[in-house]
């Protein structure tokens, strides 16, 4: 984790420090990232990084842990879900995750680079944990649907398996076949990311929640999506 140090460094020192390691690390796998490549384009002294961070691991471990999980969470954030139900805030939650691959490629880079198994065993634990990070957060949202009687009677680590897997990488495949791409060309190209329109993430975000209602049982009076408000991003 960053030194006491770091902290204490102007804000724009630091937030330039920051983003450049997010954009070495976005661009590099894990190994081949630099930390004198960092330090030369956030125009500090090599040595001087090891004021702020032990080594390379301790920030890509950081950005990993920390950094990018609360830029990603603010941005899940902007969704103008007060007042809806679970069904819809679920459904703007799939949708946004989408809105971010699309508008902040670096850090989905590093967020997709998180869940990639690793041979490294100094980082292998670290994807593990990232991996389970995620889960526990949607064991606890799906468990807020069990409360609010949105869901029915459910093997709740099963669901939550099966969930991460159709709203993670399966909807990820789908997204990819529509765009006739790999995700890594996708995250490199502005043109493949605009053509994920908003209109089409909310579509595929409504058609992933009616496909998870019918299979986690929700009850039969609740079935049935209602109208969602507001005007789709462009």
């Amino acid at each position: 984790m960053p030194k006491e140090t770091f902290f204490r460094l102007p804000p724009a020192r630091r937030d330039r420090l920051v983003d450049e390691a997010i954009v070495e690390f976005a661009e590099r796998s894990y190994v081949e990232a630099s930390l004198s490549q960092i330090a030369k384009r956030a125009r500090i002294p090599k040595g001087s990084f090891y004021q702020y961070f032990e080594d390379k691991l301790d920030l890509y471990r950081w950005l990993l842990t920390d950094e990018v999980p609360r830029r990603k969470r603010a941005f899940l954030g902007e969704d103008g879900a007060t007042g809806a139900s679970f069904w819809e805030r679920l459904a703007l939650h799939i949708e946004r995750g989408m809105a971010f691959l699309v508008e902040h490629p670096q850090l989905a880079r590093i967020s997709a680079a998180a869940a990639d198994p690793t041979a490294l065993p100094e980082v292998r634990g670290l994807h593990r944990a990232i991996c389970d990070a995620g889960l526990d957060e949607l064991r606890a949202t799906l468990e807020e649907g069990i409360r609010s009687g949105a869901l029915g009677k459910v093997n709740l680590e099963l669901a939550t398996r099966l969930v991460a897997t159709v709203i993670g990488p399966g909807l990820t495949d789908v997204v990819l076949a529509e765009l006739g791409a790999e995700l890594h060309e996708v995250l490199a190209s502005d043109d493949l990311r605009a053509r994920l329109s908003a209109r089409r993430r909310r579509a595929l975000a409504d058609q992933t929640v009616a496909f998870l209602r019918s299979g986690l049982g929700a009850p039969e009076d609740s079935l049935a999506t209602p109208p969602r408000g507001g005007k789709a991003r462009a």
